[in-house]
């Protein structure tokens, strides 16, 4: 414990004093007052409380012991996290608002007021990611979250659930969010992710081949699946012949529909003013809204349909009994769409478009289908063997 020296800080003209703290943080001193008034006569300069004769002696020496507390507090922190105490450094952490007890309560009450930039992220995913953090450690402070620490829970998201670059980079992206709105407030004293290099790993997706395309439609065709897996494969197939995300084919509308085309909007960022983006009608996608709308003129087009979690069960075990050795989820009908238009249309600037990717970066990640091409390409001269 650090060695304290509580007086009663007298004033010449006055029958009573203020009760002050003085100690040394390597070799630097610190002292300020308790606010606390106490009358000279109540004042136990050896205790250093004061005496029972003043009426309100209790109230005062429990404000005391709290400071007291407070300030110990801080020394054992640092020691325990083999930190160097300074006396900026524990004036920062003294002073720091205590209105929170644990990380996820300062989440709770500032989640709205946090800046995400430009980053456009579902409710859904931020209570995911905040999810995985509270199984990792459930009664995070603040004073926690170290680089260490990080690298600990890094390991965590790799080592324990698996997760792939992305995913993990997504996780830490957002986690540092609200780090960093903590570290601005005055919650923590360092930012730890000053050091903590966040590094995305090479996209990497699944999709399905135009043979496994076939397989899915032809089961689809014979209707010979139960109810609930006939609509999942009837919604991921849509996915598969439209080019859209999950929560674009929950919410898309008859009334985006003509007869050659839909149209969507794709917001990319918060600042961004979305824009139409016009895909032309295969016709598998025409047979598809037919089946599912029937006489319907208006309204959403896929109505009741499972969570995504479920959705993607579901596909496991369509999968599984049509004999697809691949992990799919909803996620691949749009990657099919990308990697199958590619392969036919050799056009990324087309499908730029069509996906909505602001930059064609984005697009990039379905370059490998060009580099099959040039392989193939270059094939067609080997009939001029020398």
């Amino acid at each position: 414990m650090v060695k304290l020296n509580i007086y009663l800080r007298e004033y010449k003209s006055s029958s009573e004093g203020i009760v002050w703290f003085s100690f040394y943080v390597k070799s630097e001193r610190v002292h300020f007052s308790s606010k606390v008034r106490c009358e000279k006569k109540h004042w136990d300069k050896k205790k250093m409380i004061v005496k029972g004769s003043d009426p309100d002696y209790a109230d005062k020496n429990r404000i005391i012991e709290n400071i007291r507390a407070r300030i110990n507090d801080v020394f054992v922190k640092y020691r325990l996290r083999d930190k160097t105490l300074t006396r900026d450094a524990f004036l920062r952490a003294y002073n720091r608002p205590s209105d929170y007890s644990t990380f996820f309560e300062f989440i709770k009450a500032n989640k709205r007021n946090i800046n995400f930039g430009n980053e456009v992220t579902t409710n859904y995913t931020h209570k995911t990611v905040l999810k995985k953090v509270e199984d990792f450690q459930p009664s995070l402070h603040f004073d926690d979250i170290t680089e260490d620490w990080l690298n600990r829970y890094f390991i965590y998201l790799k080592k324990d659930l698996k997760n792939c670059d992305n995913t993990v980079h997504k996780n830490l992206t957002i986690f540092k969010k609200y780090v960093l709105a903590a570290y601005k407030i005055g919650y923590m004293d360092e930012n730890p992710f000053a050091n903590f290099k966040l590094k995305r790993g090479t996209p990497s997706y699944t999709y399905l081949t135009e043979d496994e395309l076939k397989i899915l439609v032809d089961a689809y065709k014979a209707g010979v699946l139960e109810d609930k897996y006939h609509r999942t494969l009837e919604f991921f197939l849509f996915m598969c012949f439209s080019s859209l995300h999950v929560t674009d084919s929950r919410n898309i509308t008859l009334e985006q529909f003509s007869d050659d085309s839909f149209v969507y909007y794709r917001v990319k960022n918060r600042n961004s003013k979305p824009e139409p983006i016009v895909i032309p009608l295969s016709e598998p996608l025409k047979m598809i809204v037919h089946n599912v709308v029937g006489t319907r003129k208006k309204g959403k087009i896929f109505q009741g349909l499972p969570a995504d979690q479920t959705m993607n069960r579901f596909l496991k075990e369509i999968t599984k009994d049509l004999e697809i050795n691949k992990h799919i989820t909803h996620k691949s009908g749009r990657h099919t769409y990308a990697t199958y238009f590619l392969s036919k249309t050799k056009d990324i600037t087309a499908l730029q478009q069509i996906l909505g990717h602001s930059s064609l970066s984005e697009t990039m990640i379905y370059a490998h289908v060009l580099d099959e091409s040039k392989q193939e390409g270059v094939k067609c001269f080997d009939k001029f063997g020398l």
